[in-house]
């Protein structure tokens, strides 16, 4: 009986759990729903959303693997941001994690986490198609599904939002081939109940589409490429799709949306195509596979436009195959067909970086930084050339600057552990690589760090007092999960 309640409390948890990695989350297609900001959205406030959200984007980083590019980062961030303002969102305070796996998926999860694999970039032809999908999990959130299918358990309890706590606590040690086959399972049985949350993402998410400017055949090209994707699949169907389910009625609703909006000159910018161009340059099996592609797609282009995408992707599979000076001198080729391309002069210091020419990637890394102050890439790249040079207070004075706007990004705080240590600023390393381990869920390495940090502190009361102040805030946390688990 022990054995089977255990299983049963395991079993609640893993439900839990799949509501995070299936959202959508479902009803069944009769029902109305309900207004937003009625007492069926009480289950959980959007600040407790918001909790729940920045522990769950701690344990996917944990768990998923991360593209670590700056560059897509900031690019998949400011779009998602730009399109939101036309959505029906109320709580802006998004948070982008970009998975590097060239399938189609997306999510959203509460709190204004929204996933986005490399793979849904790499297959969107326009950026429209890409924008179809981003609107239509920002549709998700605005409509609170979460807190929608919150209200309608009969177990009450599962509205209890530190028990969601725990059973992300619980699968973080948990082996992530056993979550997974756990979620299929649960998914299939979850499949029935989301045709109706599904249509009314899509009917809001076509309106918040249309609304930033893009092409409203956006939608349905989209879903007939998933359509098209999923027949040559066979048996391993899009993990998009499990989630997503595409039935008729929503092909057929997207194309007769599309019809009745009249229109041109639609949203469709070259930055997407370099994004695309960069992450399909990733997907190579081997660099001098994409040289050998890439130069005969860039003979093959018919204008600029199309020279300008080839050219900086074959720029960077030069520099990936260590042919350092053709990649510099193809960057530079393609700078003068749009001079004031950023992700192109931003290429040129990369190149430079991966070249070690110190003094040529520190003078573009300063003239582009001032330029451009507190670009993302920019200051990454360049704080990677100071490195070089063994500048660790200017790379630190860098780093620390974009955590103005990115403290919760943990790569700034790798790298500045990283310039920290080069610099033997030993307590401030410690600091950073707590902070770290802490945005990625690694809550015992956390206070491993800040404890060495605290032996290191001496008599300085102020900062013991903040050491230990953090060490107890995570403490009291993991300490909260536990009694729920």
């Amino acid at each position: 009986m022990a054995g089977n309640k255990n299983l049963s409390s395991r079993l609640k948890k893993s439900l839990i759990l799949v509501l995070f990695f299936t959202l959508p989350l479902h009803f069944n297609s009769e029902e109305v729903l309900p207004e937003l900001g009625d007492t069926s959205s009480s289950a959980i406030s959007l600040d407790s959303e918001y909790k729940l959200g920045r522990l769950y984007m701690a344990q996917l980083r944990r768990s998923l693997p991360d593209l670590q590019d700056p560059l897509v980062q900031d690019y998949t961030e400011h779009l998602i941001y730009r399109v939101s303002e036309y959505s029906q969102l109320k709580d802006r305070r998004l948070e982008v994690v970009l998975v590097e796996d060239k399938n189609i998926n997306a999510f959203a999860s509460p709190g204004g986490v929204i996933g986005i694999y490399a793979g849904l970039i790499y297959h969107s032809e326009t950026e429209g198609q890409f924008v179809s999908v981003v609107a239509h999990e920002l549709a998700h959130l605005s409509q609170r599904h979460f807190a929608r299918n919150l209200q309608r358990q009969q177990d009450k309890s599962l509205s209890n939002a530190l028990i969601i706590l725990a059973s992300i606590a619980v699968a973080a040690s948990t082996r992530p081939e056993a979550i997974m086959a756990g979620q299929q399972v649960l998914v299939q049985q979850a499949l029935s109940y989301s045709r109706s949350n599904e249509q009314e993402a899509d009917r809001i998410g076509f309106l918040t589409m249309i609304s930033a400017g893009f092409d409203p055949e956006s939608m349905p090209q989209m879903f007939e490429k998933l359509q098209a994707l999923s027949r040559l699949s066979g048996a391993n169907e899009l993990e998009f799709l499990r989630s997503h389910p595409l039935t008729k009625k929503r092909i057929s609703d997207s194309r007769i949306r599309a019809r009745e909006i009249k229109g041109s000159n639609y949203k469709n910018s070259l930055e997407f195509e370099l994004v695309k161009q960069r992450i399909s340059t990733k997907f190579y099996k081997t660099s001098r596979q994409a040289v050998l592609q890439l130069r005969q797609e860039k003979r093959r282009a018919k204008n600029d436009r199309e020279r300008i995408v080839k050219g900086y992707g074959l720029a960077l599979a030069l520099s990936r195959s260590n042919k350092y000076s053709e990649a510099l001198e193809e960057v530079r080729e393609t700078l003068k067909l749009d001079k004031e391309n950023l992700i192109l002069q931003t290429a040129l210091l990369e190149i430079h970086l991966n070249a070690k020419n110190g003094l040529e990637a520190l003078a573009v890394g300063k003239n582009l930084l001032e330029i451009n102050p507190v670009n993302y890439p920019i200051s990454m790249l360049y704080a990677r050339a100071l490195m070089d040079q063994k500048k660790y207070d200017q790379a630190e004075d860098v780093l620390k600057n974009l955590l103005f706007k990115r403290k919760e990004d943990p790569q700034i705080w790798y790298w500045l552990a990283e310039v920290q240590g080069l610099g033997r600023k030993i307590i401030s390393l410690h600091q950073s690589r707590a902070e770290y381990f802490y945005l990625t869920g690694n809550y015992d390495r956390a206070i491993e760090h800040l404890r060495y940090a605290l032996e290191l502190a001496g008599n300085n009361f102020q900062l013991n007092e903040v050491l230990q102040t953090k060490i107890e805030n995570i403490f009291d946390t993991k300490e909260e999960l536990k009694d729920f688990s």
